[in-house]
């Protein structure tokens, strides 16, 4: 009965929740094309249409039922991973009955046997569960890359480091850490990007969040932060840095693992290491910005060499040298020689 029982769960079982997690979960939550807003912020646009119609009442049931929709599509994920939980609970259950029904014996020791056999199907549910989330975040992914985008500005505005929003009248920041002192003076007197950047993930997520366990929900989190992050890294790689900009860049940098930090639920990842740990992208950033904070290069190789004793550094040599080569005030040929890279 018990062989029965398990072949049912990681067979039949399993085979139907991970689709249904797939159909009626992760593809009703892509945004743009299912529950999930894609080109603006949750609800904004027909909020502000119906707004203005006059229509507040029927903006408020389509929340509603915006929500309620996103609620059943995440409980689909949170499903399969409930089921982990039920087959680890029978497993006990079952130990211990027979432990209490069945004296010592070969027999006894056969059916324990059979039982332990649902631990592989426990796993095989939480790796699945995993999967189901891993899949969320790949429909998040273009979304996450548009609102990095958004925020840093794009590549043919990169000379532009400040602009007037028109709507608001106040200065907004885009990525740019090419700053002399008057730059930095009105860099603290504006909003900067990331702290835009970081109230619009926060849009994305937060319906995800609210609904997802929160294991799921950290997994969710991390991963659509890692590819903020490996974003963010690409548009630092365009950036020219003097001192001030590296500082820029530090307190840029602090706010985004902060947000990290606010934006998890385990309390096992409530430090910054543990976040480096679980995102490597947000670790190589943090470490980006140590490397070009450095007052001097003779302080690159005990920075480089104290963090690898720490286990705390992903960046390899020739990294380093690209984003040492970004600090106006190194000069190239310095950098090459204290890394110990031949010019090309």
């Amino acid at each position: 009965m018990t062989n029965f029982c398990g072949d049912t769960l990681g067979g039949v079982l399993l085979e139907v929740m991970i689709r249904r997690a797939q159909e009626a979960g992760v593809t009703k939550l892509k945004p743009g094309d299912g529950l999930l807003e894609g080109s603006q912020s949750l609800f904004s646009a027909t909020t502000s249409n119906l707004i203005r119609q006059g229509n507040q009442e029927d903006e408020a049931a389509r929340q509603e039922k915006m929500q309620q929709g996103i609620s059943r599509a995440c409980a689909t994920l949170n499903d399969v991973e409930v089921a982990s939980k039920h087959i680890a609970e029978l497993e006990k259950v079952l130990l211990t009955s027979i432990d209490q029904g069945f004296p010592p014996s070969p027999e006894a020791e056969q059916l324990k046997v059979c039982v332990r056999n649902l631990t592989p199907i426990n796993e095989s549910f939480l790796s699945a569960s995993d999967s189901a989330v891993e899949n969320l975040v790949g429909t998040l992914k273009p979304r996450v890359r548009s609102l990095v985008a958004d925020a840093v500005g794009s590549e043919s505005s990169t000379s532009t480091s400040f602009m007037t929003s028109a709507s608001k009248d106040r200065t907004t920041v885009r990525m740019n850490y090419d700053l002399n002192d008057a730059d930095f003076k009105l860099l603290q007197l504006s909003e900067g990007y990331m702290a835009r950047l970081c109230a619009s993930l926060e849009e994305l997520m937060h319906p995800l969040r609210m609904n997802l366990s929160p294991r799921l929900s950290d997994t969710m989190v991390l991963g659509v932060l890692g590819t903020a992050a490996k974003r963010l890294e690409g548009s630092i790689r365009r950036c020219q840095f003097t001192a001030l900009g590296a500082l820029s860049l530090d307190s840029d940098m602090r706010e985004l693992l902060g947000f990290a930090k606010e934006s998890v639920d385990s309390p096992e990842l409530n430090s910054n290491m543990a976040i480096y740990r679980a995102c490597t992208p947000i670790a190589r950033l943090m470490q980006i910005s140590r490397l070009l904070n450095v007052d001097d290069l003779e302080d690159v190789v005990d920075l480089i060499s104290s963090s690898k004793r720490k286990g705390n550094w992903d960046l390899k040599l020739e990294d380093a040298k690209t984003f040492l080569g970004l600090r106006k005030e190194f000069e190239g040929r310095k950098v090459n020689e204290l890394l110990r890279i031949d010019d090309e």
